[in-house]
């Protein structure tokens, strides 16, 4: 079966026990640094399961990223933490704003949860839209395919990635507090991040405060921002003439060396958010209540060619939460002749959560999850607001396990989400809405000595109500409009135990989605992602049969997986080129036709027994997609095929390790897509972990990232042409546990 990235710490090979204990085990809660221990490994509870079952007791994929392997892997999106997993890709936007792409999925067939609730934002929505979750504050990440998946709507028909938070406190600390804080700092952006967490509890209270700040500058690049700047717009070369974008007092100054040029900076790309929750927890016997509030802000700028004219008197209509920081600095850019493209978002979730052990007779587990989320995020042309984005929703959850049935373990479910979207302005290209879902889910787990079986249903009624629909271009209305949509969904996966050495798993699992808001009724221009997109209100559900097969070894030191899959879709919808422009954009056509994708992923992993050298071990992995549309053209923005080979040790308080990852040039285009052209990634880390001072334990650490300074190209993203990842960059920073 597919398992975690890495085997020291996140301990995915490890034997298959069932678990479910008094509240489902809880999440990990920070702590002292994670000793090396190799002899006897620790269990990875998956808790976007709702039986809260280890990794290899599952019978569809799931990856595991916690401990030791999440640090390692952090990055300032939640789509570049996960990039080097297999499977797993970045739409990104530039460094600082991505989306997990899963299999070549990505967009609203990913669904993204915050401890198995909905995140509701509008990332879905547009690839330039951020995900407003900070992973530097998560426990652990969850990435799952398979029968699980269904569970958390329609939305998820591509796989689900679950942040495991500590908002709501689900124990007391046995110590009375814990915690811990980072502080980090990098060459390639200047970036200054702090971050901090504290749980304290007594008798059977506990509070849970966190909370980060992040400031980054444009980015160092390795060469010219634009990937064929020979074929580019005429506007290309008029970008080296403007003054690169300033959203900092000391920008300007740390990018002099740039100014006036995409050669070596990537223009507009930086990055200032930062955030905090608090969270308060009553634990008892066999009760559970928790409430939290989060808060979520992010400022950040769009690079390529997302540059409109830009008018010096004409900023009246300014958000009224615009600081009087962020108006001068698009008060600098009023007097060129052409002003970037900015973004602040800001979010804000309140949730509350009940869990009760034998609640009702034949029943062993109540949780009644409830999330409120205000999200709003404006999209600034210059000085002026172009179009602002506002979603408030509600978002119940009902879980309901019942008492074994012979060998037979499950959980009934209802939930029900309520959505309130609006975009206004000159250029809001998506209509206003109300959208209502209600869904009931089951889901059954059952353990045969050898052979373990998995089932799952779920069936959903989405009601779209759309006051006025967009005509001609964003702003002017038409009709209302009225769509409902059934969506049900089915799986079943199974696994055969071979001793403790080998593994293997099947699954096949059918799957509905209800089309999106904008792929129904999107009329207009996107200036942030340079289109101007035309929806198709006659597109119908998507559906989907997906199989996949595999297995894993473990002998010796020596462990493996290997993971085959095939998705097959009636009316799988997309967006095509259709070669014409509107306003001076490309106009892109949502449609729909049948899709077929085919994959693999593989994993190795050699652990060399302790030497007076150090424990050693040696890991690689590969994994590769292909998806092709009816009429024989490439689906668009598919991942790459990648190689990976790794190495890693430890030594006393030292820790180190290097990865290598080749990924293939991608030459499968959807018809207007250019060729990504292949690249090596070089990435390496040192930590070293010093003597414990009173209650606290630190670290320091250096990482590399882009070693090879590589131009670095993710083909699935919309802005691949104009907007290179980062190149070299050196990572310092300090931890500290208590």
């Amino acid at each position: 079966m597919q398992i975690s990235i890495r085997y020291r710490v996140v301990a995915a090979l490890l034997g298959s026990t069932w678990a479910n204990a008094a509240f489902a085990q809880e999440p990990p809660t920070a702590g002292a640094a994670a000793p090396h221990e190799h002899e006897t490994l620790e269990e990875v509870i998956v808790y976007a399961n709702p039986l809260n079952r280890e990794v290899t007791d599952l019978t569809q994929s799931a990856m595991v990223l916690s401990g030791e392997a999440l640090e390692q892997q952090l990055a300032n999106s939640l789509g570049e933490t996960l990039a080097r997993m297999p499977g797993l890709s970045n739409a990104s936007f530039g460094e600082n704003v991505g989306r997990p792409v899963i299999r070549g999925l990505q967009g609203k067939r990913v669904g993204i949860l915050d401890n198995s609730m909905a995140v509701s934002d509008v990332s879905s929505l547009s690839q330039d839209h951020a995900v407003s979750v900070e992973p530097f504050l998560t426990d652990q990440i969850e990435v799952l395919r398979g029968p699980s998946t269904l569970l958390y709507g329609s939305g998820a028909i591509g796989g689900v990635v679950n942040m495991v938070s500590p908002a709501i406190p689900q124990e007391v600390p046995e110590e009375g507090y814990s915690g811990r804080a980072t502080a980090q700092g990098d060459t390639a952006a200047n970036e200054e991040f702090v971050a901090g967490r504290l749980d304290v509890g007594a008798g059977a209270f506990a509070l849970h405060l966190d909370g980060f700040h992040r400031r980054t500058d444009d980015y160092d690049i390795p060469g010219n921002a634009a990937l064929y700047p020979q074929e580019d717009h005429d506007d290309h070369d008029d970008h080296d003439d403007h003054e690169d974008h300033d959203d900092h007092d000391d920008h300007e100054e740390d990018g002099d060396d740039h100014a006036g040029n995409d050669d070596g900076t990537l223009e507009n790309s930086f990055l200032d958010n930062q955030g905090g929750t608090i969270g308060l927890a009553w634990v008892g016997e066999k009760w559970r209540f928790g409430v939290a509030y989060n808060e979520y802000k992010s400022d950040y700028g769009i690079p390529g060619d997302a540059h409109v004219h830009a008018h010096g008197d004409e900023n009246d209509d300014h958000d009224e939460d615009h600081d009087e920081d962020h108006d001068e600095d698009h008060d600098d850019h009023a007097e060129d002749e052409e002003a970037p493209v900015t973004i602040r978002l800001r979010a804000e979730r309140t949730e509350a959560e009940l869990a009760g052990r034998d609640p009702f007779p034949g029943f062993e587990l109540l949780k009644v999850r409830f999330v409120d989320t205000s999200y709003k995020h404006t999209e600034f042309e210059g000085r002026e607001v172009g179009t602002v984005f506002n979603s408030d929703s509600d978002n119940t959850r009902v879980e309901l396990t019942h008492n074994e049935w012979g060998v037979w373990q499950g959980v009934f479910g209802l939930q029900y989400t309520d959505v309130d979207f609006s975009a206004e302005g000159a250029e809001a290209f998506v209509p206003n809405s109300h959208t209502e879902t209600t869904a009931v889910f089951w889901t059954e787990h059952a353990h045969f000595d050898t052979w373990g079986l998995d089932l799952g249903l779920r069936y959903e009624d989405v009601s779209i109500d759309i006051p006025n629909t967009l005509a001609g271009h964003a702003g002017e209305l038409g009709p209302s409009a009225d769509e409902d949509f059934q969506p049900f969904s089915a799986s079943a996966g199974v696994m055969r135990n071979f001793g403790d050495t080998i593994d293997l798993t099947a699954s096949v699992s059918y799957s509905e989605r209800a089309p999106g808001v904008e792929e129904l009724y999107a009329n207009g221009p996107h200036v942030a992602t340079q289109v101007f997109e035309v929806g198709d209100p006659s597109l119908g559900k998507e559906s989907s049969w997906h199989l996949e097969g595999g297995g894993r070894v473990e002998f010796g030191g020596f462990s493996g997986s290997v993971m085959v899959y095939a998705n097959q879709f009636d009316d799988y919808i997309y967006q095509v080129d259709s070669g014409t422009e509107e306003d001076g954009l490309p106009v892109l056509f949502w449609a729909q036709q049948g899709a077929d994708f085919v994959g693999a992923e593989m994993e190795v992993r050699y652990d060399f027994e302790p030497n007076r050298s150090g424990h050693w071990q040696v890991y690689g992995f590969g994994d590769i997609v292909e998806g092709e549309l009816d009429d024989n053209d490439d689906v668009p923005l598919q991942p790459p095929a990648r190689l990976a080979l790794g190495l890693d040790w430890d030594l006393d308080n030292w820790v180190a390790n290097v990865l290598w990852i080749h990924a293939f040039d991608q030459d499968n285009l959807a018809p207007g897509e250019t060729r990504t052209p292949d690249y090596d990634l070089l990435n390496a880390e040192v930590v070293f972990t010093g003597p414990q001072l009173g209650e606290f334990d630190w670290q320091v650490y250096l990482k590399g990232q882009n070693l090879l300074d590589q131009d670095i190209r993710n083909s699935t993203s919309y802005l691949k042409d104009q907007a290179p990842q980062i190149g070299l960059n050196v990572i310092f920073g300090v931890r500290a546990y208590f």
